[in-house]
């Protein structure tokens, strides 16, 4: 129903995960990422892999974190220049998203969370 998403990565980010095949599958289909096939290795040498909003370059990397890890949660941004449609296309598309509010400096934003808890930040700056 929806085509390309509607919001952009604001800035790289690296999000742990538990598991990688499952969050890479989740990612793909609640938020419509495409695999970003690099020759980049992560420095830390686990499991990663490189998404993107189709037509951009700026990633989102999930690294899968060791069996005995704890989760640090991360904090993802993304902006969209129609916060109603993108909150409306992350409904249509399974995800439970909070309401749209206003944080102190005016900037109109809501959350959700991945499999793993990440908060992610979808906002319009004023």
């Amino acid at each position: 129903m929806w085509g390309k998403p509607p919001f952009a990565i604001a800035d790289n980010f690296a999000v742990d995960v538990q598991n990688l095949d499952a969050a890479r599958d989740w990612y793909k289909e609640k938020l419509k990422l495409s695999e970003m096939h690099t020759d980049r290795s992560d420095d830390s040498g686990r499991p990663f892999v490189d998404l993107h909003v189709p037509g951009s370059d700026t990633l989102l990397s999930l690294i899968e974190l060791e069996a005995d890890a704890a989760t640090q949660k991360q904090h993802v941004i993304l902006f969209a220049k129609n916060l109603d449609k993108a909150h409306d296309w992350l409904t249509d598309r399974g995800i439970s998203v909070g309401p749209i509010t206003s944080d102190s400096g005016g900037n109109r934003l809501f959350r959700f969370q991945d499999l793993d808890g990440n908060s992610i930040e979808v906002c319009v700056e004023p």
